[in-house]
Order: structure tokens, then sequence, then C-alpha cells
């Protein structure tokens, strides 16, 4: 049912009346969206105030007191994990390094570069040097390791486009001790031989391949079966024989029968994994692992125990071995004829 309309209220202010509701709730909506509008100005612009403060702050921090502008410093690592001996003795660990590197494309000056960058580092090669920073590459390597006092000099030296980047470099505290069995690793902390490149093969790479991060303290260190004072036994054993009977090179292990546990381990010549670039000369290959022999007079005992037992000889049989042997073009005679 419709309510009656009031007579004394004519059409016209009717309409006045709707049009005065729909002005004032239109302005209430322009009200509420301007409000809107304003927040959201205030927000993107305290975002771009913190943004152009730390441009400012990154900006002042690139300079030193006395005005010269600081080389770019980035942090690189890439750890790896300590490797231990069966009595927990460090066989392998990492130390902090630092490396410098050189952005060509920044340099202001490459000639002067060159120059006062030879002056702390004296065993590079100016011309190469030169060559390396005439090049359009972003990243070229100036020098790998080197001294704290000398990353200090060359900080201070001011040279836009020269940096430093924080490494990880890898030692072995026993030297050549074990070198066969650690291996080593090159100069970007890769293992190149022995346990470190089974490491690396066996989890690293993956870790590393998948970005995901790496501490020294995140990775558990590698326990071999080794045992460093019976390692430095055999191998002193080994030299002694080496240096009797001249010979050009020798190999022993030392084995738990029970286990089959490697104890000790030792091919000469050896290297010092400290020096990376050794591990790779053919001449110190691991004859234990990758040589191959004859078994020679070795092989003997193998042969008496299967004729013994098929029954064929017994611990009292005897031979005449003083005729040669004939095998194809080879004659093969006793050694110890009588």
């Amino acid at each position: 049912m419709q309510a009656p309309r009031d007579p004394q209220q004519s059409p016209d202010s009717e309409a006045a009346g709707v049009r005065s509701l729909a002005r004032r709730l239109l302005r209430m909506h322009l009200d509420k969206s301007a409000a809107r509008i304003l927040l959201v100005g205030i927000a993107f612009g305290i975002v771009y105030v913190v943004i152009a403060l730390r441009l400012v702050a990154i900006g002042f921090s690139g300079e030193e007191k006395g005005g010269l502008h600081r080389s770019s410093e980035v942090v690189a690592s890439n750890p790896r994990p300590d490797i231990l001996d069966r009595n927990g003795e460090v066989l392998a660990t990492d130390l902090q390094a630092v490396s410098v590197f050189a952005e060509p494309n920044k340099l202001v000056d490459k000639d002067e570069a060159v120059e006062l960058i030879t002056s702390v580092l004296p065993d590079l090669d100016a011309r190469a040097l030169r060559e390396k920073f005439s090049k359009r590459k972003g990243f070229v390597w100036v020098k790998r390791d080197i001294t704290q006092s000398q990353r200090d000099e060359i900080y201070h030296l001011g040279l836009p486009g020269v940096g430093f980047l924080d490494e990880k470099r890898r030692i072995y505290p026993n030297g050549v001790a074990a070198a066969h069995i650690l291996g080593a690793v090159n100069t970007d902390n890769i293992g190149i031989a022995g346990i470190e490149k089974y490491i690396d093969a066996h989890g690293l790479d993956a870790l590393r391949d998948a970005g995901l991060p790496m501490t020294a303290e995140s990775l558990k260190p590698v326990q071999l079966s080794l045992d460093l004072h019976a390692q430095h036994a055999l191998r002193d054993e080994l030299q002694k024989g080496m240096e009797r009977y001249k010979a050009k090179a020798a190999g022993a292990a030392i084995m738990d029968v029970r286990t089959g546990e490697v104890i000790a381990m030792v091919s000469l010549p050896d290297f010092d994994p400290n020096k990376p670039a050794d591990a790779l000369d053919p001449n110190n290959i691991n004859r234990m692992t990758v040589g191959v022999f004859e078994m020679g007079s070795t092989y003997k005992a193998l042969t008496t125990a299967m004729a013994l037992d098929a029954g064929k000889i017994t611990l009292n049989s005897s031979f005449d071995t003083r005729s040669n042997l004939r095998y194809g073009k080879f004659t093969i005679h006793d050694y110890h004829a009588m």
C-alpha cells in the first residue's frame, strides 16, 4: 500500500530534495576517495624517501675521510667441509683469503691503474695487466689470494673500478703427507683430484648449483678411515725404499683386513696439495688407484692356493723349473734357477 502524499508538498520541492540528497551522497563518496588517494600518495612518498636516503647513504659510504673513492667490494664465499682423519686430526680446512679484480669499463686512467697496482704487486706483469684492462670486459682478475697489507695499500690508492673479493683458500696442514688421498682444489676452491673431487661430485656441486646458502658451520666435516700417524710412517718407509733401490716410483697401502678400510696409502712421487698445479702432473698420479702393474711373483700365492685346493699338489711337492717355457714370442725362464 502506498503512503498518502502530503497535499502541501509540490512535485518540484520533492525533486529538489532528491537532488540535494544525491549531492550529499556524492560529496561523501568523493571525500572518501580523496582520503584513500591521499593515503596511497603518502605511502608512495615514504617509499621514495627511503630509497633516496639509501642511495645517499651508499654514495657517502663510498668515500674515505681523505676524499678517496672507495673501490667496490664484493663478498663471495665458496666454503668446503673440513676433512679429518679417523682420530679427528685436521687434514684439510678453509682460511679466509682476499683477491683483487677490476672492471675495465670503469677505470678512468688504465695506464695509471697499471702503474699503481704493479707498485703494490711487483710480481705482476705490467704488459699482461694492461692487455687485460684494454679488453671490453666487465670483470677481470688482477690477482688471486693477496695479503691483507697488499689489499689495504690497493684500497687506499682510490682507484675506481678496482675491487676486492672475499674468498676461501684451502690449506693442508700436513703438506705432502696424504696428498693422493686428499687430492687438491683449484683457485675457485673446486675439487680437482682425490677426496676433494669426490666431495664435489657427491653433493657439494648440487648445493652450489641450487644456489643454497653454504657456510663453513653448516657443512659437516668429512671423516676418513685414514690414520695420519700410520700415513706418516708408511711414507717415510716408502721413501727410504725408493732411495735404497733407486726406484722411479713406489706405492703402498695399509688396510684393515676385517673391514677393508684404508688406514694409510702412499704413492711416490707425490705433491704438495697446497700447490694445486702439481696435482695435475702426470708423473704424480696415484699409482695405487690408477696405475697398471703386472702382478709378477705376487701372483704365485694365488696359483699355489688354487693348486692346493684342487688337490694337484701338496705342501711337499717340488718342481724342476730349469727348462725354459715358451709362450707365443716370449721365453720365460726361472730367474733363480739353480
